[in-house]
């Protein structure tokens, strides 16, 4: 609730309605204060004529009135502190009246109640033999909100404080009074102490001006200083004489206090709130009390006697020690009074409830003689029970005025404490309790707590009886606290809105409030929550120069604030402003009429009654018109509903409708008045309304009609309100809201009430017609009692409050974040309105918060975001959205639009960073940064979004489509061209050309040059050359390959980009013919021989194998070199000094300087193509460090600097499908390779099958055009081949003519048959070209073996590695050989002797048939590779040579057949010797001899031997198994042969490790018959070597050592 200035109400707006246009000048109403206009001489005589014959009653204000009579004369202010009944209320107007008061102004007398300014001036009147009114003659009159009784000739004007601050804004001098009489100064009100600080300020402007303050428990020294002459500010300055103070002492009838606790010794109070005890008496009894009444008051109170103090009843109540409660006190009180004497007895209670409740207490203690129509009562005893509260009429509270002939009990709340004295009052009954209006600063909301009331309030109870005889004051409480209470009631003002006050000041320029001259200045809070209000309102504004000024500032006063259009006709209006803030809305909006009743019905008490004998039938006969969305609304339906009746009835039966259905009549008619007085005043600021609208008798006959007679005119008063024709419900609560932004209230379901402004929790009024739970409500009235409640709500959406809150809602912002489908930066937007969340989370347009500084933007951002760094500088919203703009949108491309300029954008950035990726330099290209700041220059500052840009740049394009394109020197500011010099774009290897991209981030795989490789060419790509990289990155390889060398050798090469620099150049040289290449190579390191080093050595050697192998890399250039070669690169010499690499080393490209490191080719790209020189980089790079530093690197340091090498500077091999996807990447080729084997099969098939399907289809096409030719017949070839060029064109002619057989399903099935038992009738050719991915790719159709040896066939497969084509086709072409010429078992079985079969028998196989058929397929391989010649078996590529093959294999076969028998027989026959060694070697101590000459054995002898075992080697079989023999034989001799023997195990566990780890490279590596067959040479090696170590007296085949063995394997772990 909100305590307001209690002055005449009224309202203004300057905009027009929306519903009802009226348009008319403002004038003043009849009812507002008129300007003052001084007395004509003729009214002065008038005035001074009806002065009346005065005199004075026997009182003790009449005994002292020279005394003050004298005091006002020569003082300006006098102050008269008189105790309750002294007669200082009606006497000192008359002591004025005789000094000659009041005929050039009025004598002004102000009572702080309406009631009591009337029955004051009734009493005033009566003792001048005159009667109050506004006649001519008549003196004294009186004026309260509503009423005027004031005529020309009245001298003495009773008004309430609130009609004297209602004319201080017509009259600030208030010219129409001479004498100013402020009765009841004690109570403090807010209109009071703003009326005293006035008349500070205005007494020295009004010397003539004479003002009396009076009461009786004044503070009378605080108001004699106050009001005293100052020298300075008043109460800063000082005081030079205090005002004159006069105490009037003296009863007519003494009183009698007596305290009677409800509980001993223990204070009592409704409310936690009561104020604590300020100090403990000294002595705990009665005669303490009332020296600290005298000593605290101030007031004359030695005429109070006390009772005994030694009565239990004082110490102990009337529970004699026990807790009762105040309605039972109050009943025991008043049996008490009962019987001391007649006489009235006043009872004060809290509030109206208190009153109700001991209304019906006393009636039940009471019984029948308390009857509640006691005009009917015969019987003297019978006692008349009356209310007395400020919302009776004035009739009811009349009542008490009037003569009786029983005793009465009036029940009154503290509007019987001052001023009004109720006839015939003996005896009063205090409770010591009041309803105390208290401001809370927490939550913003009036209260009302139950308090004790101060002394002083005390005292004037107990001044109330007395009257007629001598009084008697029952007290509720003990004397103990009383004592403890403290002496006055606290101003008005430090505990209430000051929102009035200060716009009152503001309107009357004041001042700021802090400077007023208030008698106890108001609390700083308060006064910021007044000044935080009226801005709420839209009353106050800061001014121009202070609209940045922090709310802080301003709560030190109104300083820096100025009165706004609403505020000046805001301060027009004698009533709260924030209802009056309502109707001016409410006529914006087009709702006055309706927002004028509901004002009106918010400044009254409610209507509707509630007695407490009948709560149902009262609540359901309001039931009726109550919305149940908005007790707004309720007002409203009530209002049509009683103008209806009222309209339908006549007045005796409209009066008892309003009794049956509980309606207040007379407050009915209160509301209308009310109205009509509001609509009177609204017209003086411009607003104008109409009657209500109402329904209309048929609308109430059809209601009727429809839904019964019965409550029909109810009914259509809520359908009136909720029809069309009405004024929309929505704009009315919206009108409403703008007066109760701090009333809002959300819903919290797990509190399961509302959450308010600041944190407040309060519940809905139960008396409210509201059902359910609405998620938003306002209401009117926040009252606390036993909690907050919310009186007089309505549900409202929480969309409506921001755009009437505007600069009250404080706006929180997430960090901004780019929106790529809107390209535009957002930010997270919550609003909140006094901490209320009226929006949670909402997308706001960055640039939309304009210039708001980003400090104001209040968010939870980290404190490294670009956001909070932003934060720190002066920079706005709208500048930060276009930095984000720029920099998401047109620099980073984050945005969906696709403008032309972008496109080459993005062009010419990937342009440059590729020259930063293959310079691999940092900070080449310019940073976004330097993009940022290229569009800021030339985009206008308006641009924030894509919609600005697009705008924008619609019409910029036509006049220069280029303006936004980067330049190429803001790309690279450090002048650098894009030519690329040294980077080529592709690597070029005979015919296949294959891209190289490059990548600049150190740490990832791709990190440096990669090469593109498609699965179909996998087989033909060589690493030759790539570890010279390309030429752009030579000097960097070099300086790296320096610094991976040891310390020792790279401390001599210091410092490394020197060094680097010199050898590039030295090595350009070398390869250009500058430098003379006479000189040899350096020959390899010592240990290690080169393959020719061996004279006189077996072709089938190990080392003739590796010969032939390095000679031809040398002639075919297609050897190869990876980075494992790299490492160990070596070379022999021949005697023509030229170098023999048995690696096949790769050449080199040329550097960077040179004209042929890369060719451009018309498409404008670049090209690496391989050089004739095959020197490797390692053996240039040693020869160079050898000439130029003098410093020689072994083949260590090579190892440890490959090993060393940064993994950017070593070729990235990357191999990719037809569709893209990666299969595979890598540094290592050959593992590539062979990993990849069977994707490289499919993929070479798929692209066969694609070419010859296409070829088939040109020729079907051909051919069905020329009409002539016909298809030659199935399987006979076109032309034999002769060689491979001969063989290709053979194969695409053959493809292109059609001469491929189709029998076997799709066209060119031939390259992909299995399971065949002869040769094909088409020839194979020796290899197919395709195309694939944009290159020739190369495959080789092959026989390959398929079968059993017993059941020997063979397929057709087209393979991607060559090498493994020959291997596999020779095999395929053995099997089909070996089904022509097979020999029966029978026929090779029946030519054995006895010996040879019994040893056969020994042999591992399953059978004889198993035996024989591996004998005749050992023997038939060994024929076909002896009878090809020199050329081999791939050149058995058709049916003619096969036959020529078989025919002649067929006339050796089984001879050769029997010859390897023979060898085996020999072989078993030291097999059964070794057998019967081993049986004399069964101790323990011989346990591993045995095992590991069982596994040598097994590992010769298996099932299969005979195949798996070259011929040339089955002949040594039978000397290796008696080696073994004659190796257990030596063991057994002695300890020391033993011991012998465990060492050579151990020298060929060395080699037998070496030989897993070449067998593990080569699992990695492609299939290569060369190695595959030098592999195979070292495994009988390692046999000849268990020879020479076990059983050397046998000889061996060759020079053969462990150290020679190791040899031989590096050799060839090199040359893999």
């Amino acid at each position: 609730m909100v305590k307001v200035l209690r002055y005449p109400e009224g309202v203004s707006t300057s905009s027009q309605p929306r519903r009802r246009r009226t348009h008319s000048r403002r004038g003043r109403s009849p009812h507002a204060p008129a300007p003052f206009r001084p007395f004509t001489p003729e009214q002065l005589a008038a005035r001074t004529a009806a002065i009346p014959l005065i005199s004075f009653p026997d009182l003790p204000v009449s005994a002292r009135r020279e005394e003050i009579a004298q005091a006002i004369s020569q003082h300006q202010v006098v102050i008269i502190s008189g105790e309750t009944g002294s007669g200082k209320t009606t006497q000192i107007p008359k002591i004025c009246l005789q000094l000659g008061r009041g005929v050039a102004g009025m004598i002004g007398h102000t009572q702080p109640r309406r009631i009591a300014a009337r029955s004051v001036a009734e009493r005033i009147a009566a003792e001048l033999g005159q009667k109050v009114g506004k006649e001519p003659g008549e003196v004294v009159g009186y004026q309260v909100r509503f009423t005027d009784e004031v005529g020309p000739t009245t001298l003495i004007k009773l008004m309430t404080d609130g009609i004297l601050l209602a004319e201080i804004q017509s009259d600030p001098m208030l010219r129409r009074y001479d004498t100013l009489i402020i009765d009841e100064a004690h109570e403090r009100s807010l209109n009071i102490d703003f009326i005293l600080g006035y008349l500070a300020r205005l007494l020295p402007l009004r010397p003539d001006l004479k003002v009396i303050i009076t009461s009786a428990t004044i503070d009378s020294d605080r108001f004699a200083r106050h009001f005293g002459r100052w020298n300075g500010p008043i109460g800063q300055g000082t005081l030079i004489e205090a005002a004159p103070v006069i105490e009037v002492s003296g009863r007519t009838f003494p009183v009698e206090i007596r305290y009677r606790p409800l509980a001993a010794d223990t204070p009592t109070s409704y409310s936690s709130s009561s104020t604590s005890p300020a100090a403990q008496p000294t002595e705990n009894s009665p005669a303490t009390a009332s020296a600290n009444e005298e000593e605290s008051t101030g007031s004359a109170v030695e005429q109070l006697v006390l009772e005994d103090p030694d009565d239990p009843l004082a110490l102990e109540g009337y529970g004699a020690g026990q807790d009762i409660d105040v309605e039972t006190a109050i009943c025991h009180a008043v049996d008490e009074l009962c019987a001391e004497g007649p006489g009235d007895i006043l009872v004060f209670l809290p509030g109206e409830r208190d009153i109700r409740d001991t209304e019906q207490a006393l009636r039940d203690h009471l019984g029948n003689r308390a009857p509640k129509d006691i005009s009917h009562s015969k019987n003297p005893a019978d006692i008349e029970i009356l209310p007395l509260f400020a919302r009776l009429s004035s009739a009811q509270q009349h009542r008490i005025f009037e003569e009786h002939s029983h005793r009465r009990v009036v029940l009154a709340t503290n509007v019987a404490e001052t001023s009004l004295t109720v006839p015939g009052i003996r005896y009063v009954i205090d409770p010591g309790l009041a309803r105390i209006s208290r401001y809370s600063n927490k939550t913003k909301v009036q209260r009302l707590p139950i308090e004790e009331i101060s002394k002083a309030s005390a005292n004037q109870r107990s001044g109330r009886c007395g009257r007629v005889a001598d009084g008697i004051a029952i007290r509720l409480y003990s004397a103990d606290n009383f004592a403890s209470r403290p002496d006055f009631t606290e101003p008005e003002i430090l505990r209430t809105s000051l929102a009035s006050v200060i716009l009152q000041m503001s309107a009357l320029g004041l001042g700021d409030v802090t400077s007023f001259p208030f008698v106890d200045a108001p609390d700083s809070r308060a006064i910021r929550d007044g000044i935080n209000q009226l801005v709420e309102i839209g009353a106050l504004r800061p001014l121009d120069s202070s609209k940045n000024s922090d709310s802080a500032a301003l709560a030190q006063g109104n300083q820096g604030l100025e009165l706004t259009r609403i505020g000046r006709d805001l301060a027009r209006l004698p009533i709260d402003p924030r209802l009056g803030r309502m109707l001016i809305a409410g006529h914006e909006s087009g709702c006055a009429s309706e927002i004028l009743v509901i004002v009106a019905a918010l400044s009254i008490q409610d209507v509707r009654e509630r007695p407490l004998e009948h709560q149902e039938a009262a609540d359901t006969a309001h039931a009726r018109f109550a919305d149940p969305h908005s007790d707004f609304l309720t007002y409203l339906n009530l209002w049509r509903y009683l103008h209806v009746q009222q309209r339908d009835l006549s007045g005796s039966a409209f009066r008892r409708m309003c009794r049956a259905e509980f309606i207040h009549y007379l407050r009915f008619r209160e509301w209308c008045d009310i109205a009509h007085q509001l609509r009177d005043m609204a017209r003086t600021v411009g607003i104008h309304t109409e009657s209500l609208g109402m329904p209309s008798a048929g609308d109430v006959v059809e209601q009727a009609s429809r839904t019964g007679i019965a409550d029909s005119a109810a009914k259509a008063a809520v359908a009136f309100t909720r029809s069309t024709s009405a004024v929309d419900t929505d704009d009315i609560h919206r009108s409403i809201l703008v007066g109760l932004l701090s009333s809002l209230g959300a819903w919290d379901p797990a509190t399961r009430d509302y959450t308010g402004s600041r944190g407040t929790h309060f519940t809905i009024w139960p008396g409210s017609g509201i059902t359910g739970h609405p998620d938003w409500v306002m209401t009117a009235e926040l009252v606390e009692t036993s909690r907050l409640f919310a009186r007089t709500v309505a549900r409202i959406r929480p969309e409506w409050v921001e755009p009437l809150a505007k600069d009250l809602l404080n706006h929180v912002y997430s960090e901004p974040t780019w929106n790529s489908s809107r390209g535009a930066a957002y930010v997270q937007e919550k609003v909140m309105l006094y901490g209320l969340t009226l929006i949670a989370d909402r997308s706001v347009l960055l640039g939309r918060l304009g210039s708001t500084p980003l400090g104001s933007i209040r968010g939870a951002v980290p404190t490294d975001s670009p956001f909070a760094i932003a934060q720190q500088s002066p920079i706005t919203a709208a500048e930060l959205a276009r930095e984000m703009f720029i920099r998401h949108a047109l620099v980073q491309g984050e945005w969906r639009e696709r403008h032309a300029f972008q496109r080459r954008n993005d062009e010419a950035i990937e342009r440059a960073r590729e020259t930063e990726r293959r310079s691999r330099t940092h900070g080449l290209v310019a940073d976004e940064v330097a993009l940022e700041r290229f569009f800021d220059d030339l985009l206008p500052a308006s641009i924030i979004s894509a919609g600005h840009f697009n705008r924008w740049w619609k019409n910029e394009k036509r006049q220069n489509p280029h303006l936004l394109d980067y330049p190429p020197e803001l790309l690279l500011p450090r002048g650098l061209d894009q030519t690329g010099e040294g980077f080529p774009d592709h690597w070029q290897q005979g015919e296949l050309r294959l891209p190289l991209s490059y990548e600049f981030h150190p740490g990832s795989p791709r990190d440096g040059v990669s090469m593109s490789i498609p699965v179909e060419a996998l087989g033909r790509v060589s690493d030759e050359g790539t570890d010279w990289l390309v030429p752009g990155m030579r000097e960097e390889l070099i300086t790296e390959a320096i610094r991976a060398l040891p310390k020792a050798k790279r401390r001599l090469l210091a410092p490394a980009p020197e060094v680097a620099k010199s050898v590039a150049a030295w090595i350009d040289d070398f390869r250009g013919g500058r430098v003379r290449t006479h000189k040899e190579l350096d020959n390899a390191p010592s240990g290690k021989s080169s393959a020719g080093a061996i004279p006189d050595e077996d072709p089938a050697s190990l080392s003739a194998a590796l010969g032939r192998l390095a000679a031809w890399g040398q002639k075919t250039g297609q050897g190869r070199s990876d980075k494992r070669l790299s490492k160990a690169s070596t070379s022999s010499q021949d005697e023509g000094g030229k170098g023999r690499d048995l690696s096949a080393a790769s050449s080199a490209q040329s550097s960077d300087r040179s004209p042929k490191s890369s060719t451009q080719n018309p498409s404008g790209t670049r090209t690496a193509s391989a050089e004739t020189d095959s020197t490797s980089f390692d053996e240039l790079f040693r020869r160079a460090i050898r000439e130029l530093r003098g410093v020689d690197l072994s083949a260590s340091d090579i190892h440890t600097m490959r090993d060393a090498l940064p993994d950017h500077l070593l070729m990235t091999f990357v191999v990719h499908d037809r569709q893209g996807r990666e299969l595979g990447s890598g540094k290592d080729l050959g593992y590539l390779k062979r990993t990849l084997a069977g994707a490289t099969d499919s993929a070479l098939r798929t692209a066969v099958r694609q070419a010859l399907t296409e070829a088939q289809e040109r020729s079907a096409q051909g051919k069905h055009r020329s009409g002539a030719e016909a298809q030659p017949e199935s399987g006979s070839p076109s032309r034999t081949a002769s060689g491979e060029p001969k063989a290709r064109a053979q194969g695409k002619e053959a493809a292109a003519s059609g001469a491929i057989d189709g029998s076997e399903g799709a066209p060119g099935s031939e390259f992909f048959a299995d399971d065949l038992e002869d040769f094909p009738t088409t020839p194979l050719p020796p290899s197919i070209e395709s195309q694939a991915q944009g290159l020739t790719i190369r495959a080789f159709p092959a026989l390959v073996p398929q079968g059993k040896p017993e059941n020997p066939l063979a397929g057709v497969r087209v393979m991607a590695n060559a090498s493994q084509a020959r291997s596999e086709h020779g095999l395929g072409v053995a099997n089909l050989v070996l089904r022509r010429v097979q020999l029966s078992t029978k026929r090779v079985s029946t030519r054995w002797s006895g010996r040879e079969a019994l040893m056969l028998t020994s042999t591992p196989y399953r059978s004889t048939e198993a035996l024989i058929a591996d004998a005749q397929w050992a023997s038939v391989r060994t024929l076909t590779v002896s009878l090809s010649g020199n050329q081999g078996l791939w050149t058995i590529r058709n049916r003619s040579s096969f036959d020529d093959l078989s025919q002649r294999v067929r006339d050796l076969h089984e001879d050769q057949v029997y010859s390897i028998i023979e060898v085996v027989v020999r072989a078993m026959e030291s097999w059964a010797q070794l057998q019967d060694t081993l049986a004399t070697a069964d101790a323990q101590a011989y346990c591993a001899l045995r095992e590991d000459v069982e596994r040598v054995a097994h590992s010769l002898v298996f099932d299969g031997f005979i195949a798996a075992t070259p011929i040339e080697r089955l002949r040594n079989l039978p000397r290796y198994i008696q080696a073994q023999s004659l190796r257990v034989r030596k063991a057994l001799r002695s300890p020391s042969d033993l011991a012998r023997d465990e060492g050579s195990v151990q020298a060929l566990a060395q080699v037998d490790d070496e030989l897993n780890e070449l067998r593990e490279l080569m699992d990695t590596r492609p299939f290569d018959a060369r190695h595959a067959s030098a592999f195979e040479e070292l495994l009988w090696m390692r046999e000849e070597l268990r020879v020479s170590l076990f059983a050397q007296e046998l000889g061996t085949a060759r020079k053969i050592s462990p150290q020679r063995m190791l040899a031989t394997i590096d050799r060839l772990h090199e040359a893999i």
